[in-house]
């Protein structure tokens, strides 16, 4: 089994990472688009189009299961690509009624346009340049930090958070320092649960990546 996964860069690693830990391949190939980056700017057309390009470079490069490990392109393409492409296809999407007391989701402006109803308990946060400055600095935290805490001083007593793009989770620990109280999820594991529920019963003892 070669699994595809496709990201914006390196936020789709945090899937990548799970899907090894699920043990659901022998190889993966981890397409980064960072040509396209950031993803959470652009219109669903573009999004369309760019997340067909990728699952088709993909595919030619020998995937034969599909994983969008993106939130923005998972909810403005999945379906889309589903119509178009033979190969089992996962997406990473946010799950906004898992949230409970509370709550915060913390998503790029396209995701929140493709969000389903959100209850009056959940808040909604769209820092349009965290995914840019993550992918730029990380693993130095001092600019993610100055951007995120006037954003995030207005939640300080949330319950329950929903990093809803693969790359928040880098920033995961200068969150945690700005909201203490606030249980964390990200769908990453869940996503990955889902794809070794329908592969046949099998333990590879290594994964190869090719990037």
């Amino acid at each position: 089994m070669q699994i595809g996964v496709l990201d914006s860069g390196i936020g789709g690693l945090n899937v990548l990472a799970s899907l090894i830990k699920h043990r659901c391949g022998e190889k993966y190939l981890y397409l980064a688009d960072t040509r396209n980056l950031p993803y959470g700017d652009k219109s669903r057309e573009e999004l369309r189009e760019i997340a067909l390009a990728g699952v088709r470079k993909l595919i030619e490069a020998g995937a034969n299961l599909l994983v969008l490990g993106c939130n923005t392109l998972s909810i403005s393409a999945l379906d889309y690509l589903r119509k178009r492409v033979e190969l089992p296809l996962f997406g990473l999407s946010p799950r906004p009624e898992l949230l409970s007391g509370k709550s915060l989701m913390m998503v790029t402006p396209a995701t929140a346009l493709s969000l389903p109803r959100i209850e009056p308990n959940v808040s909604l946060l769209t820092p349009a340049r965290l995914a840019s400055l993550i992918e730029s600095d990380y693993p130095n935290q001092r600019r993610i930090k100055e951007y995120l805490t006037p954003l995030l001083l207005p939640y300080a007593d949330c319950e329950s958070l929903y990093l809803g793009c693969s790359h928040y989770l880098y920033a995961k620990e200068t969150i945690r320092s700005l909201l203490p109280r606030a249980k964390m999820q990200d769908g990453c594991d869940r996503l990955a649960a889902l794809v070794r529920a329908v592969l046949p019963p099998s333990q590879p003892k290594s994964a190869e990546v090719d990037f």
